[in-house]
């Protein structure tokens, strides 16, 4: 069959094209209209010359309208290989980094992920920052890292992003013999990939000899913080603790537990105990009597704030909800709120009996003394910026 108006097919095909493969990079990086325009230009060159090069790949489907694809037969998921190839090189001529693609794809670099494109692995603004070889071998073994960081830094001005590029390359460098033997040792559990290590936030927050020092555990802790922006004197203390002690407890609301407790009692606090604490500190007097209940018994503040709203909290004095949670805490999976709230009213009479007694001041002198709450700090660093 005789196709008249051909040149206006192939337009009509290109744009629809350019559309469908921009609308897929625009989901994974930010573009600048004017880069993005010449790009575009060059894309619709390639397109064209696959166009043509493939046209007896057109056909009539059976409503009679005419049907082209690149490929001579349909095949999904061939289909979908040749349209994610189309905006892998987009990206790459986007980036100006074709032949980074080039040797990406030779070495078997994994785009896709999740069911969604790494485009970032593509961003010249830091792939520059590496020697090419050692760059695909970092991304193959920590391409979240990269990814995480390229998107925490895609609303910044060039001058920004080269400052932040610049930073991450040289404590990415510091720190990676130490990632590749902690990948290693917890290989296969993302938990412990340190994802969002380098994000702007954590970079914004965390000085270079925090990181420098960092053993395994703080720079969990790092990656915990996911880039969150504390105040002047929370991210103070982090980066003190951090330098120059073993501390590494992931904790809820920072700025508050940092508000509440010294150095010493915060490397007592666990993360259920700082969620506990931060959920129950809508009023002044609704945390004071959250820190007693710490103070009493941490190990039950996670059941008391899966089981007891704020307004029972304030309304049930501590030592009833002591008892009660030791009593949740052995039946846990056939608790729900209301037989809670039971049991904390034939808890009453026991507090009651055993407040005469003087059982509660027996116990809270015994914990007080309990050898385990001593925590060894190590000795101060040489903190010296590099």
């Amino acid at each position: 069959m005789e196709i008249t108006n051909k040149n206006d097919f192939i337009d009509v095909y290109v744009l629809g094209t350019l559309n469908e493969i921009k609308n897929t990079v625009k989901q994974n990086i930010k573009l600048k209209s004017e880069l993005e325009k010449q790009t575009d230009e060059k894309m619709k060159l390639v397109l064209k010359d696959l166009i043509n090069s493939n046209f007896k790949n057109l056909q009539i489907n059976t409503q009679g309208n005419l049907i082209y694809t690149l490929l001579p037969i349909v095949d999904e998921r061939e289909n979908k290989k040749v349209r994610t190839s189309l905006v892998l090189y987009y990206t790459a001529l986007y980036y100006d980094n074709v032949d980074l693609l080039q040797q990406m794809l030779d070495a078997n670099v994994k785009f896709e992920k999740n069911y969604l494109l790494r485009l970032q692995y593509l961003d010249k603004s830091i792939s520059s920052k590496f020697d090419t070889k050692d760059y695909i071998e970092k991304i193959k073994r920590f391409g979240e890292i990269f990814v995480n960081f390229d998107k925490s830094i895609k609303n910044l001005s060039d001058e920004e992003k080269e400052k932040y590029s610049q930073k991450f390359s040289s404590l990415f460098k510091l720190k990676y013999r130490e990632m590749c033997k902690r990948q290693k040792e917890y290989k296969g559990y993302s938990e412990y990939m340190l994802e969002n290590l380098f994000v702007k936030g954590n970079l914004d927050t965390f000085e270079y000899n925090t990181y420098k020092y960092a053993d395994n555990k703080q720079l969990e802790l790092i990656n915990f913080c996911n880039g969150h922006q504390y105040n002047e004197a929370t991210t103070a203390k982090l980066n003190y603790l951090i330098q120059n002690t073993n501390f590494s407890n992931r904790l809820e609301d920072f700025d508050l537990m940092a508000s509440i407790y010294s150095d010493y009692e915060l490397a007592k606090l666990d993360y259920d105990a700082s969620c506990f604490l931060s959920y129950y500190s809508e009023t002044p007097k609704m945390l004071q009597k959250a820190i007693e209940f710490i103070e009493l018994k941490p190990e039950m503040a996670f059941y008391v704030k899966h089981y007891v709203s704020k307004e029972k909290f304030m309304k049930t004095s501590n030592y009833v909800l002591i008892e009660t949670m030791n009593q949740v805490s052995k039946h846990y999976l056939m608790c729900n709120e209301h037989n809670v709230e039971l049991l904390s009213r034939i808890m009453v009479p026991k507090v009651t009996l055993k407040r005469i007694f003087g059982a509660y001041k027996q116990n809270n002198a015994q914990e007080q003394s309990d050898p385990s709450l001593t925590k060894k700090l190590k000795p101060p660093r040489n903190t010296e910026n590099k």
